[in-house]
């Protein structure tokens, strides 16, 4: 069994992405039956797409899990993404106005916390990237008939990544963000293996 997971590179002002640190720093790490495959994505629509979907093909997953960087002082385990790309624009046209995460998001929230990291359900991806690669690797899923399941974790910013901003907002250091994203990984793997 292999699971893919996908964080984001840098971009902008941001001079690290722990989304893209945490996927790649779990990448080959086997949980308990699964092995992890791991890819960085570019942040720019259709480039995360392009390096996704192969991936998709190549390893045949039983499950995707997105990680991207949030705001939130916990992981966010997103429920719902949306077609839109920006303020008004379709990610694909004529595409269903949202799809559902079909992770055992609330199990794998639970199992975060149980585990001492903070994280909640979280019902709305945003608009940008996070959204987009949720929104088009579920879509993608149901266009070729696969029944794996798919979604999205929002992860905090790192310390080193707020110090110096004039509003200092929440943060999370990345082996935590890491350990939350393994125990999420644990559950999800669980969840497979009794399915």
């Amino acid at each position: 069994m292999k699971i893919l997971v996908t964080g984001f590179e840098p971009w902008g002002e941001w001079r690290s992405n722990p989304s893209g640190d945490a996927a790649a720093s779990l990448d080959g790490e086997r949980i308990g039956d699964a092995d992890v495959v791991s890819a960085v994505l570019p942040v720019i629509h259709d480039g995360d797409t392009a390096i996704t979907f192969p991936l998709i093909e190549k390893h045949q997953p039983s499950a995707v899990v997105s990680l991207g960087l949030g705001s939130s002082p916990c992981l966010n385990l997103e429920r719902v993404a949306v077609n839109l790309k920006g303020d008004d624009e379709p990610i694909i046209l004529a595409g269903p106005d949202a799809y559902f995460a079909t992770l055992p998001t609330r199990s794998m929230a639970d199992a975060i916390i149980d585990g001492g990291v903070p994280a909640r359900l979280s019902y709305h991806a945003g608009t940008f990237l996070c959204n987009h690669i949720m929104y088009n690797v579920l879509h993608y899923l149901r266009e070729t008939r696969r029944t794996i399941p798919a979604g999205f974790i929002h992860v905090p910013p790192t310390p080193q990544l707020v110090v110096g901003k004039r509003q200092i907002g929440p943060s999370m250091s990345l082996e935590i963000i890491r350990e939350g994203t393994f125990l999420a990984l644990e559950n999800l793997v669980s969840f497979l293996s009794s399915s």
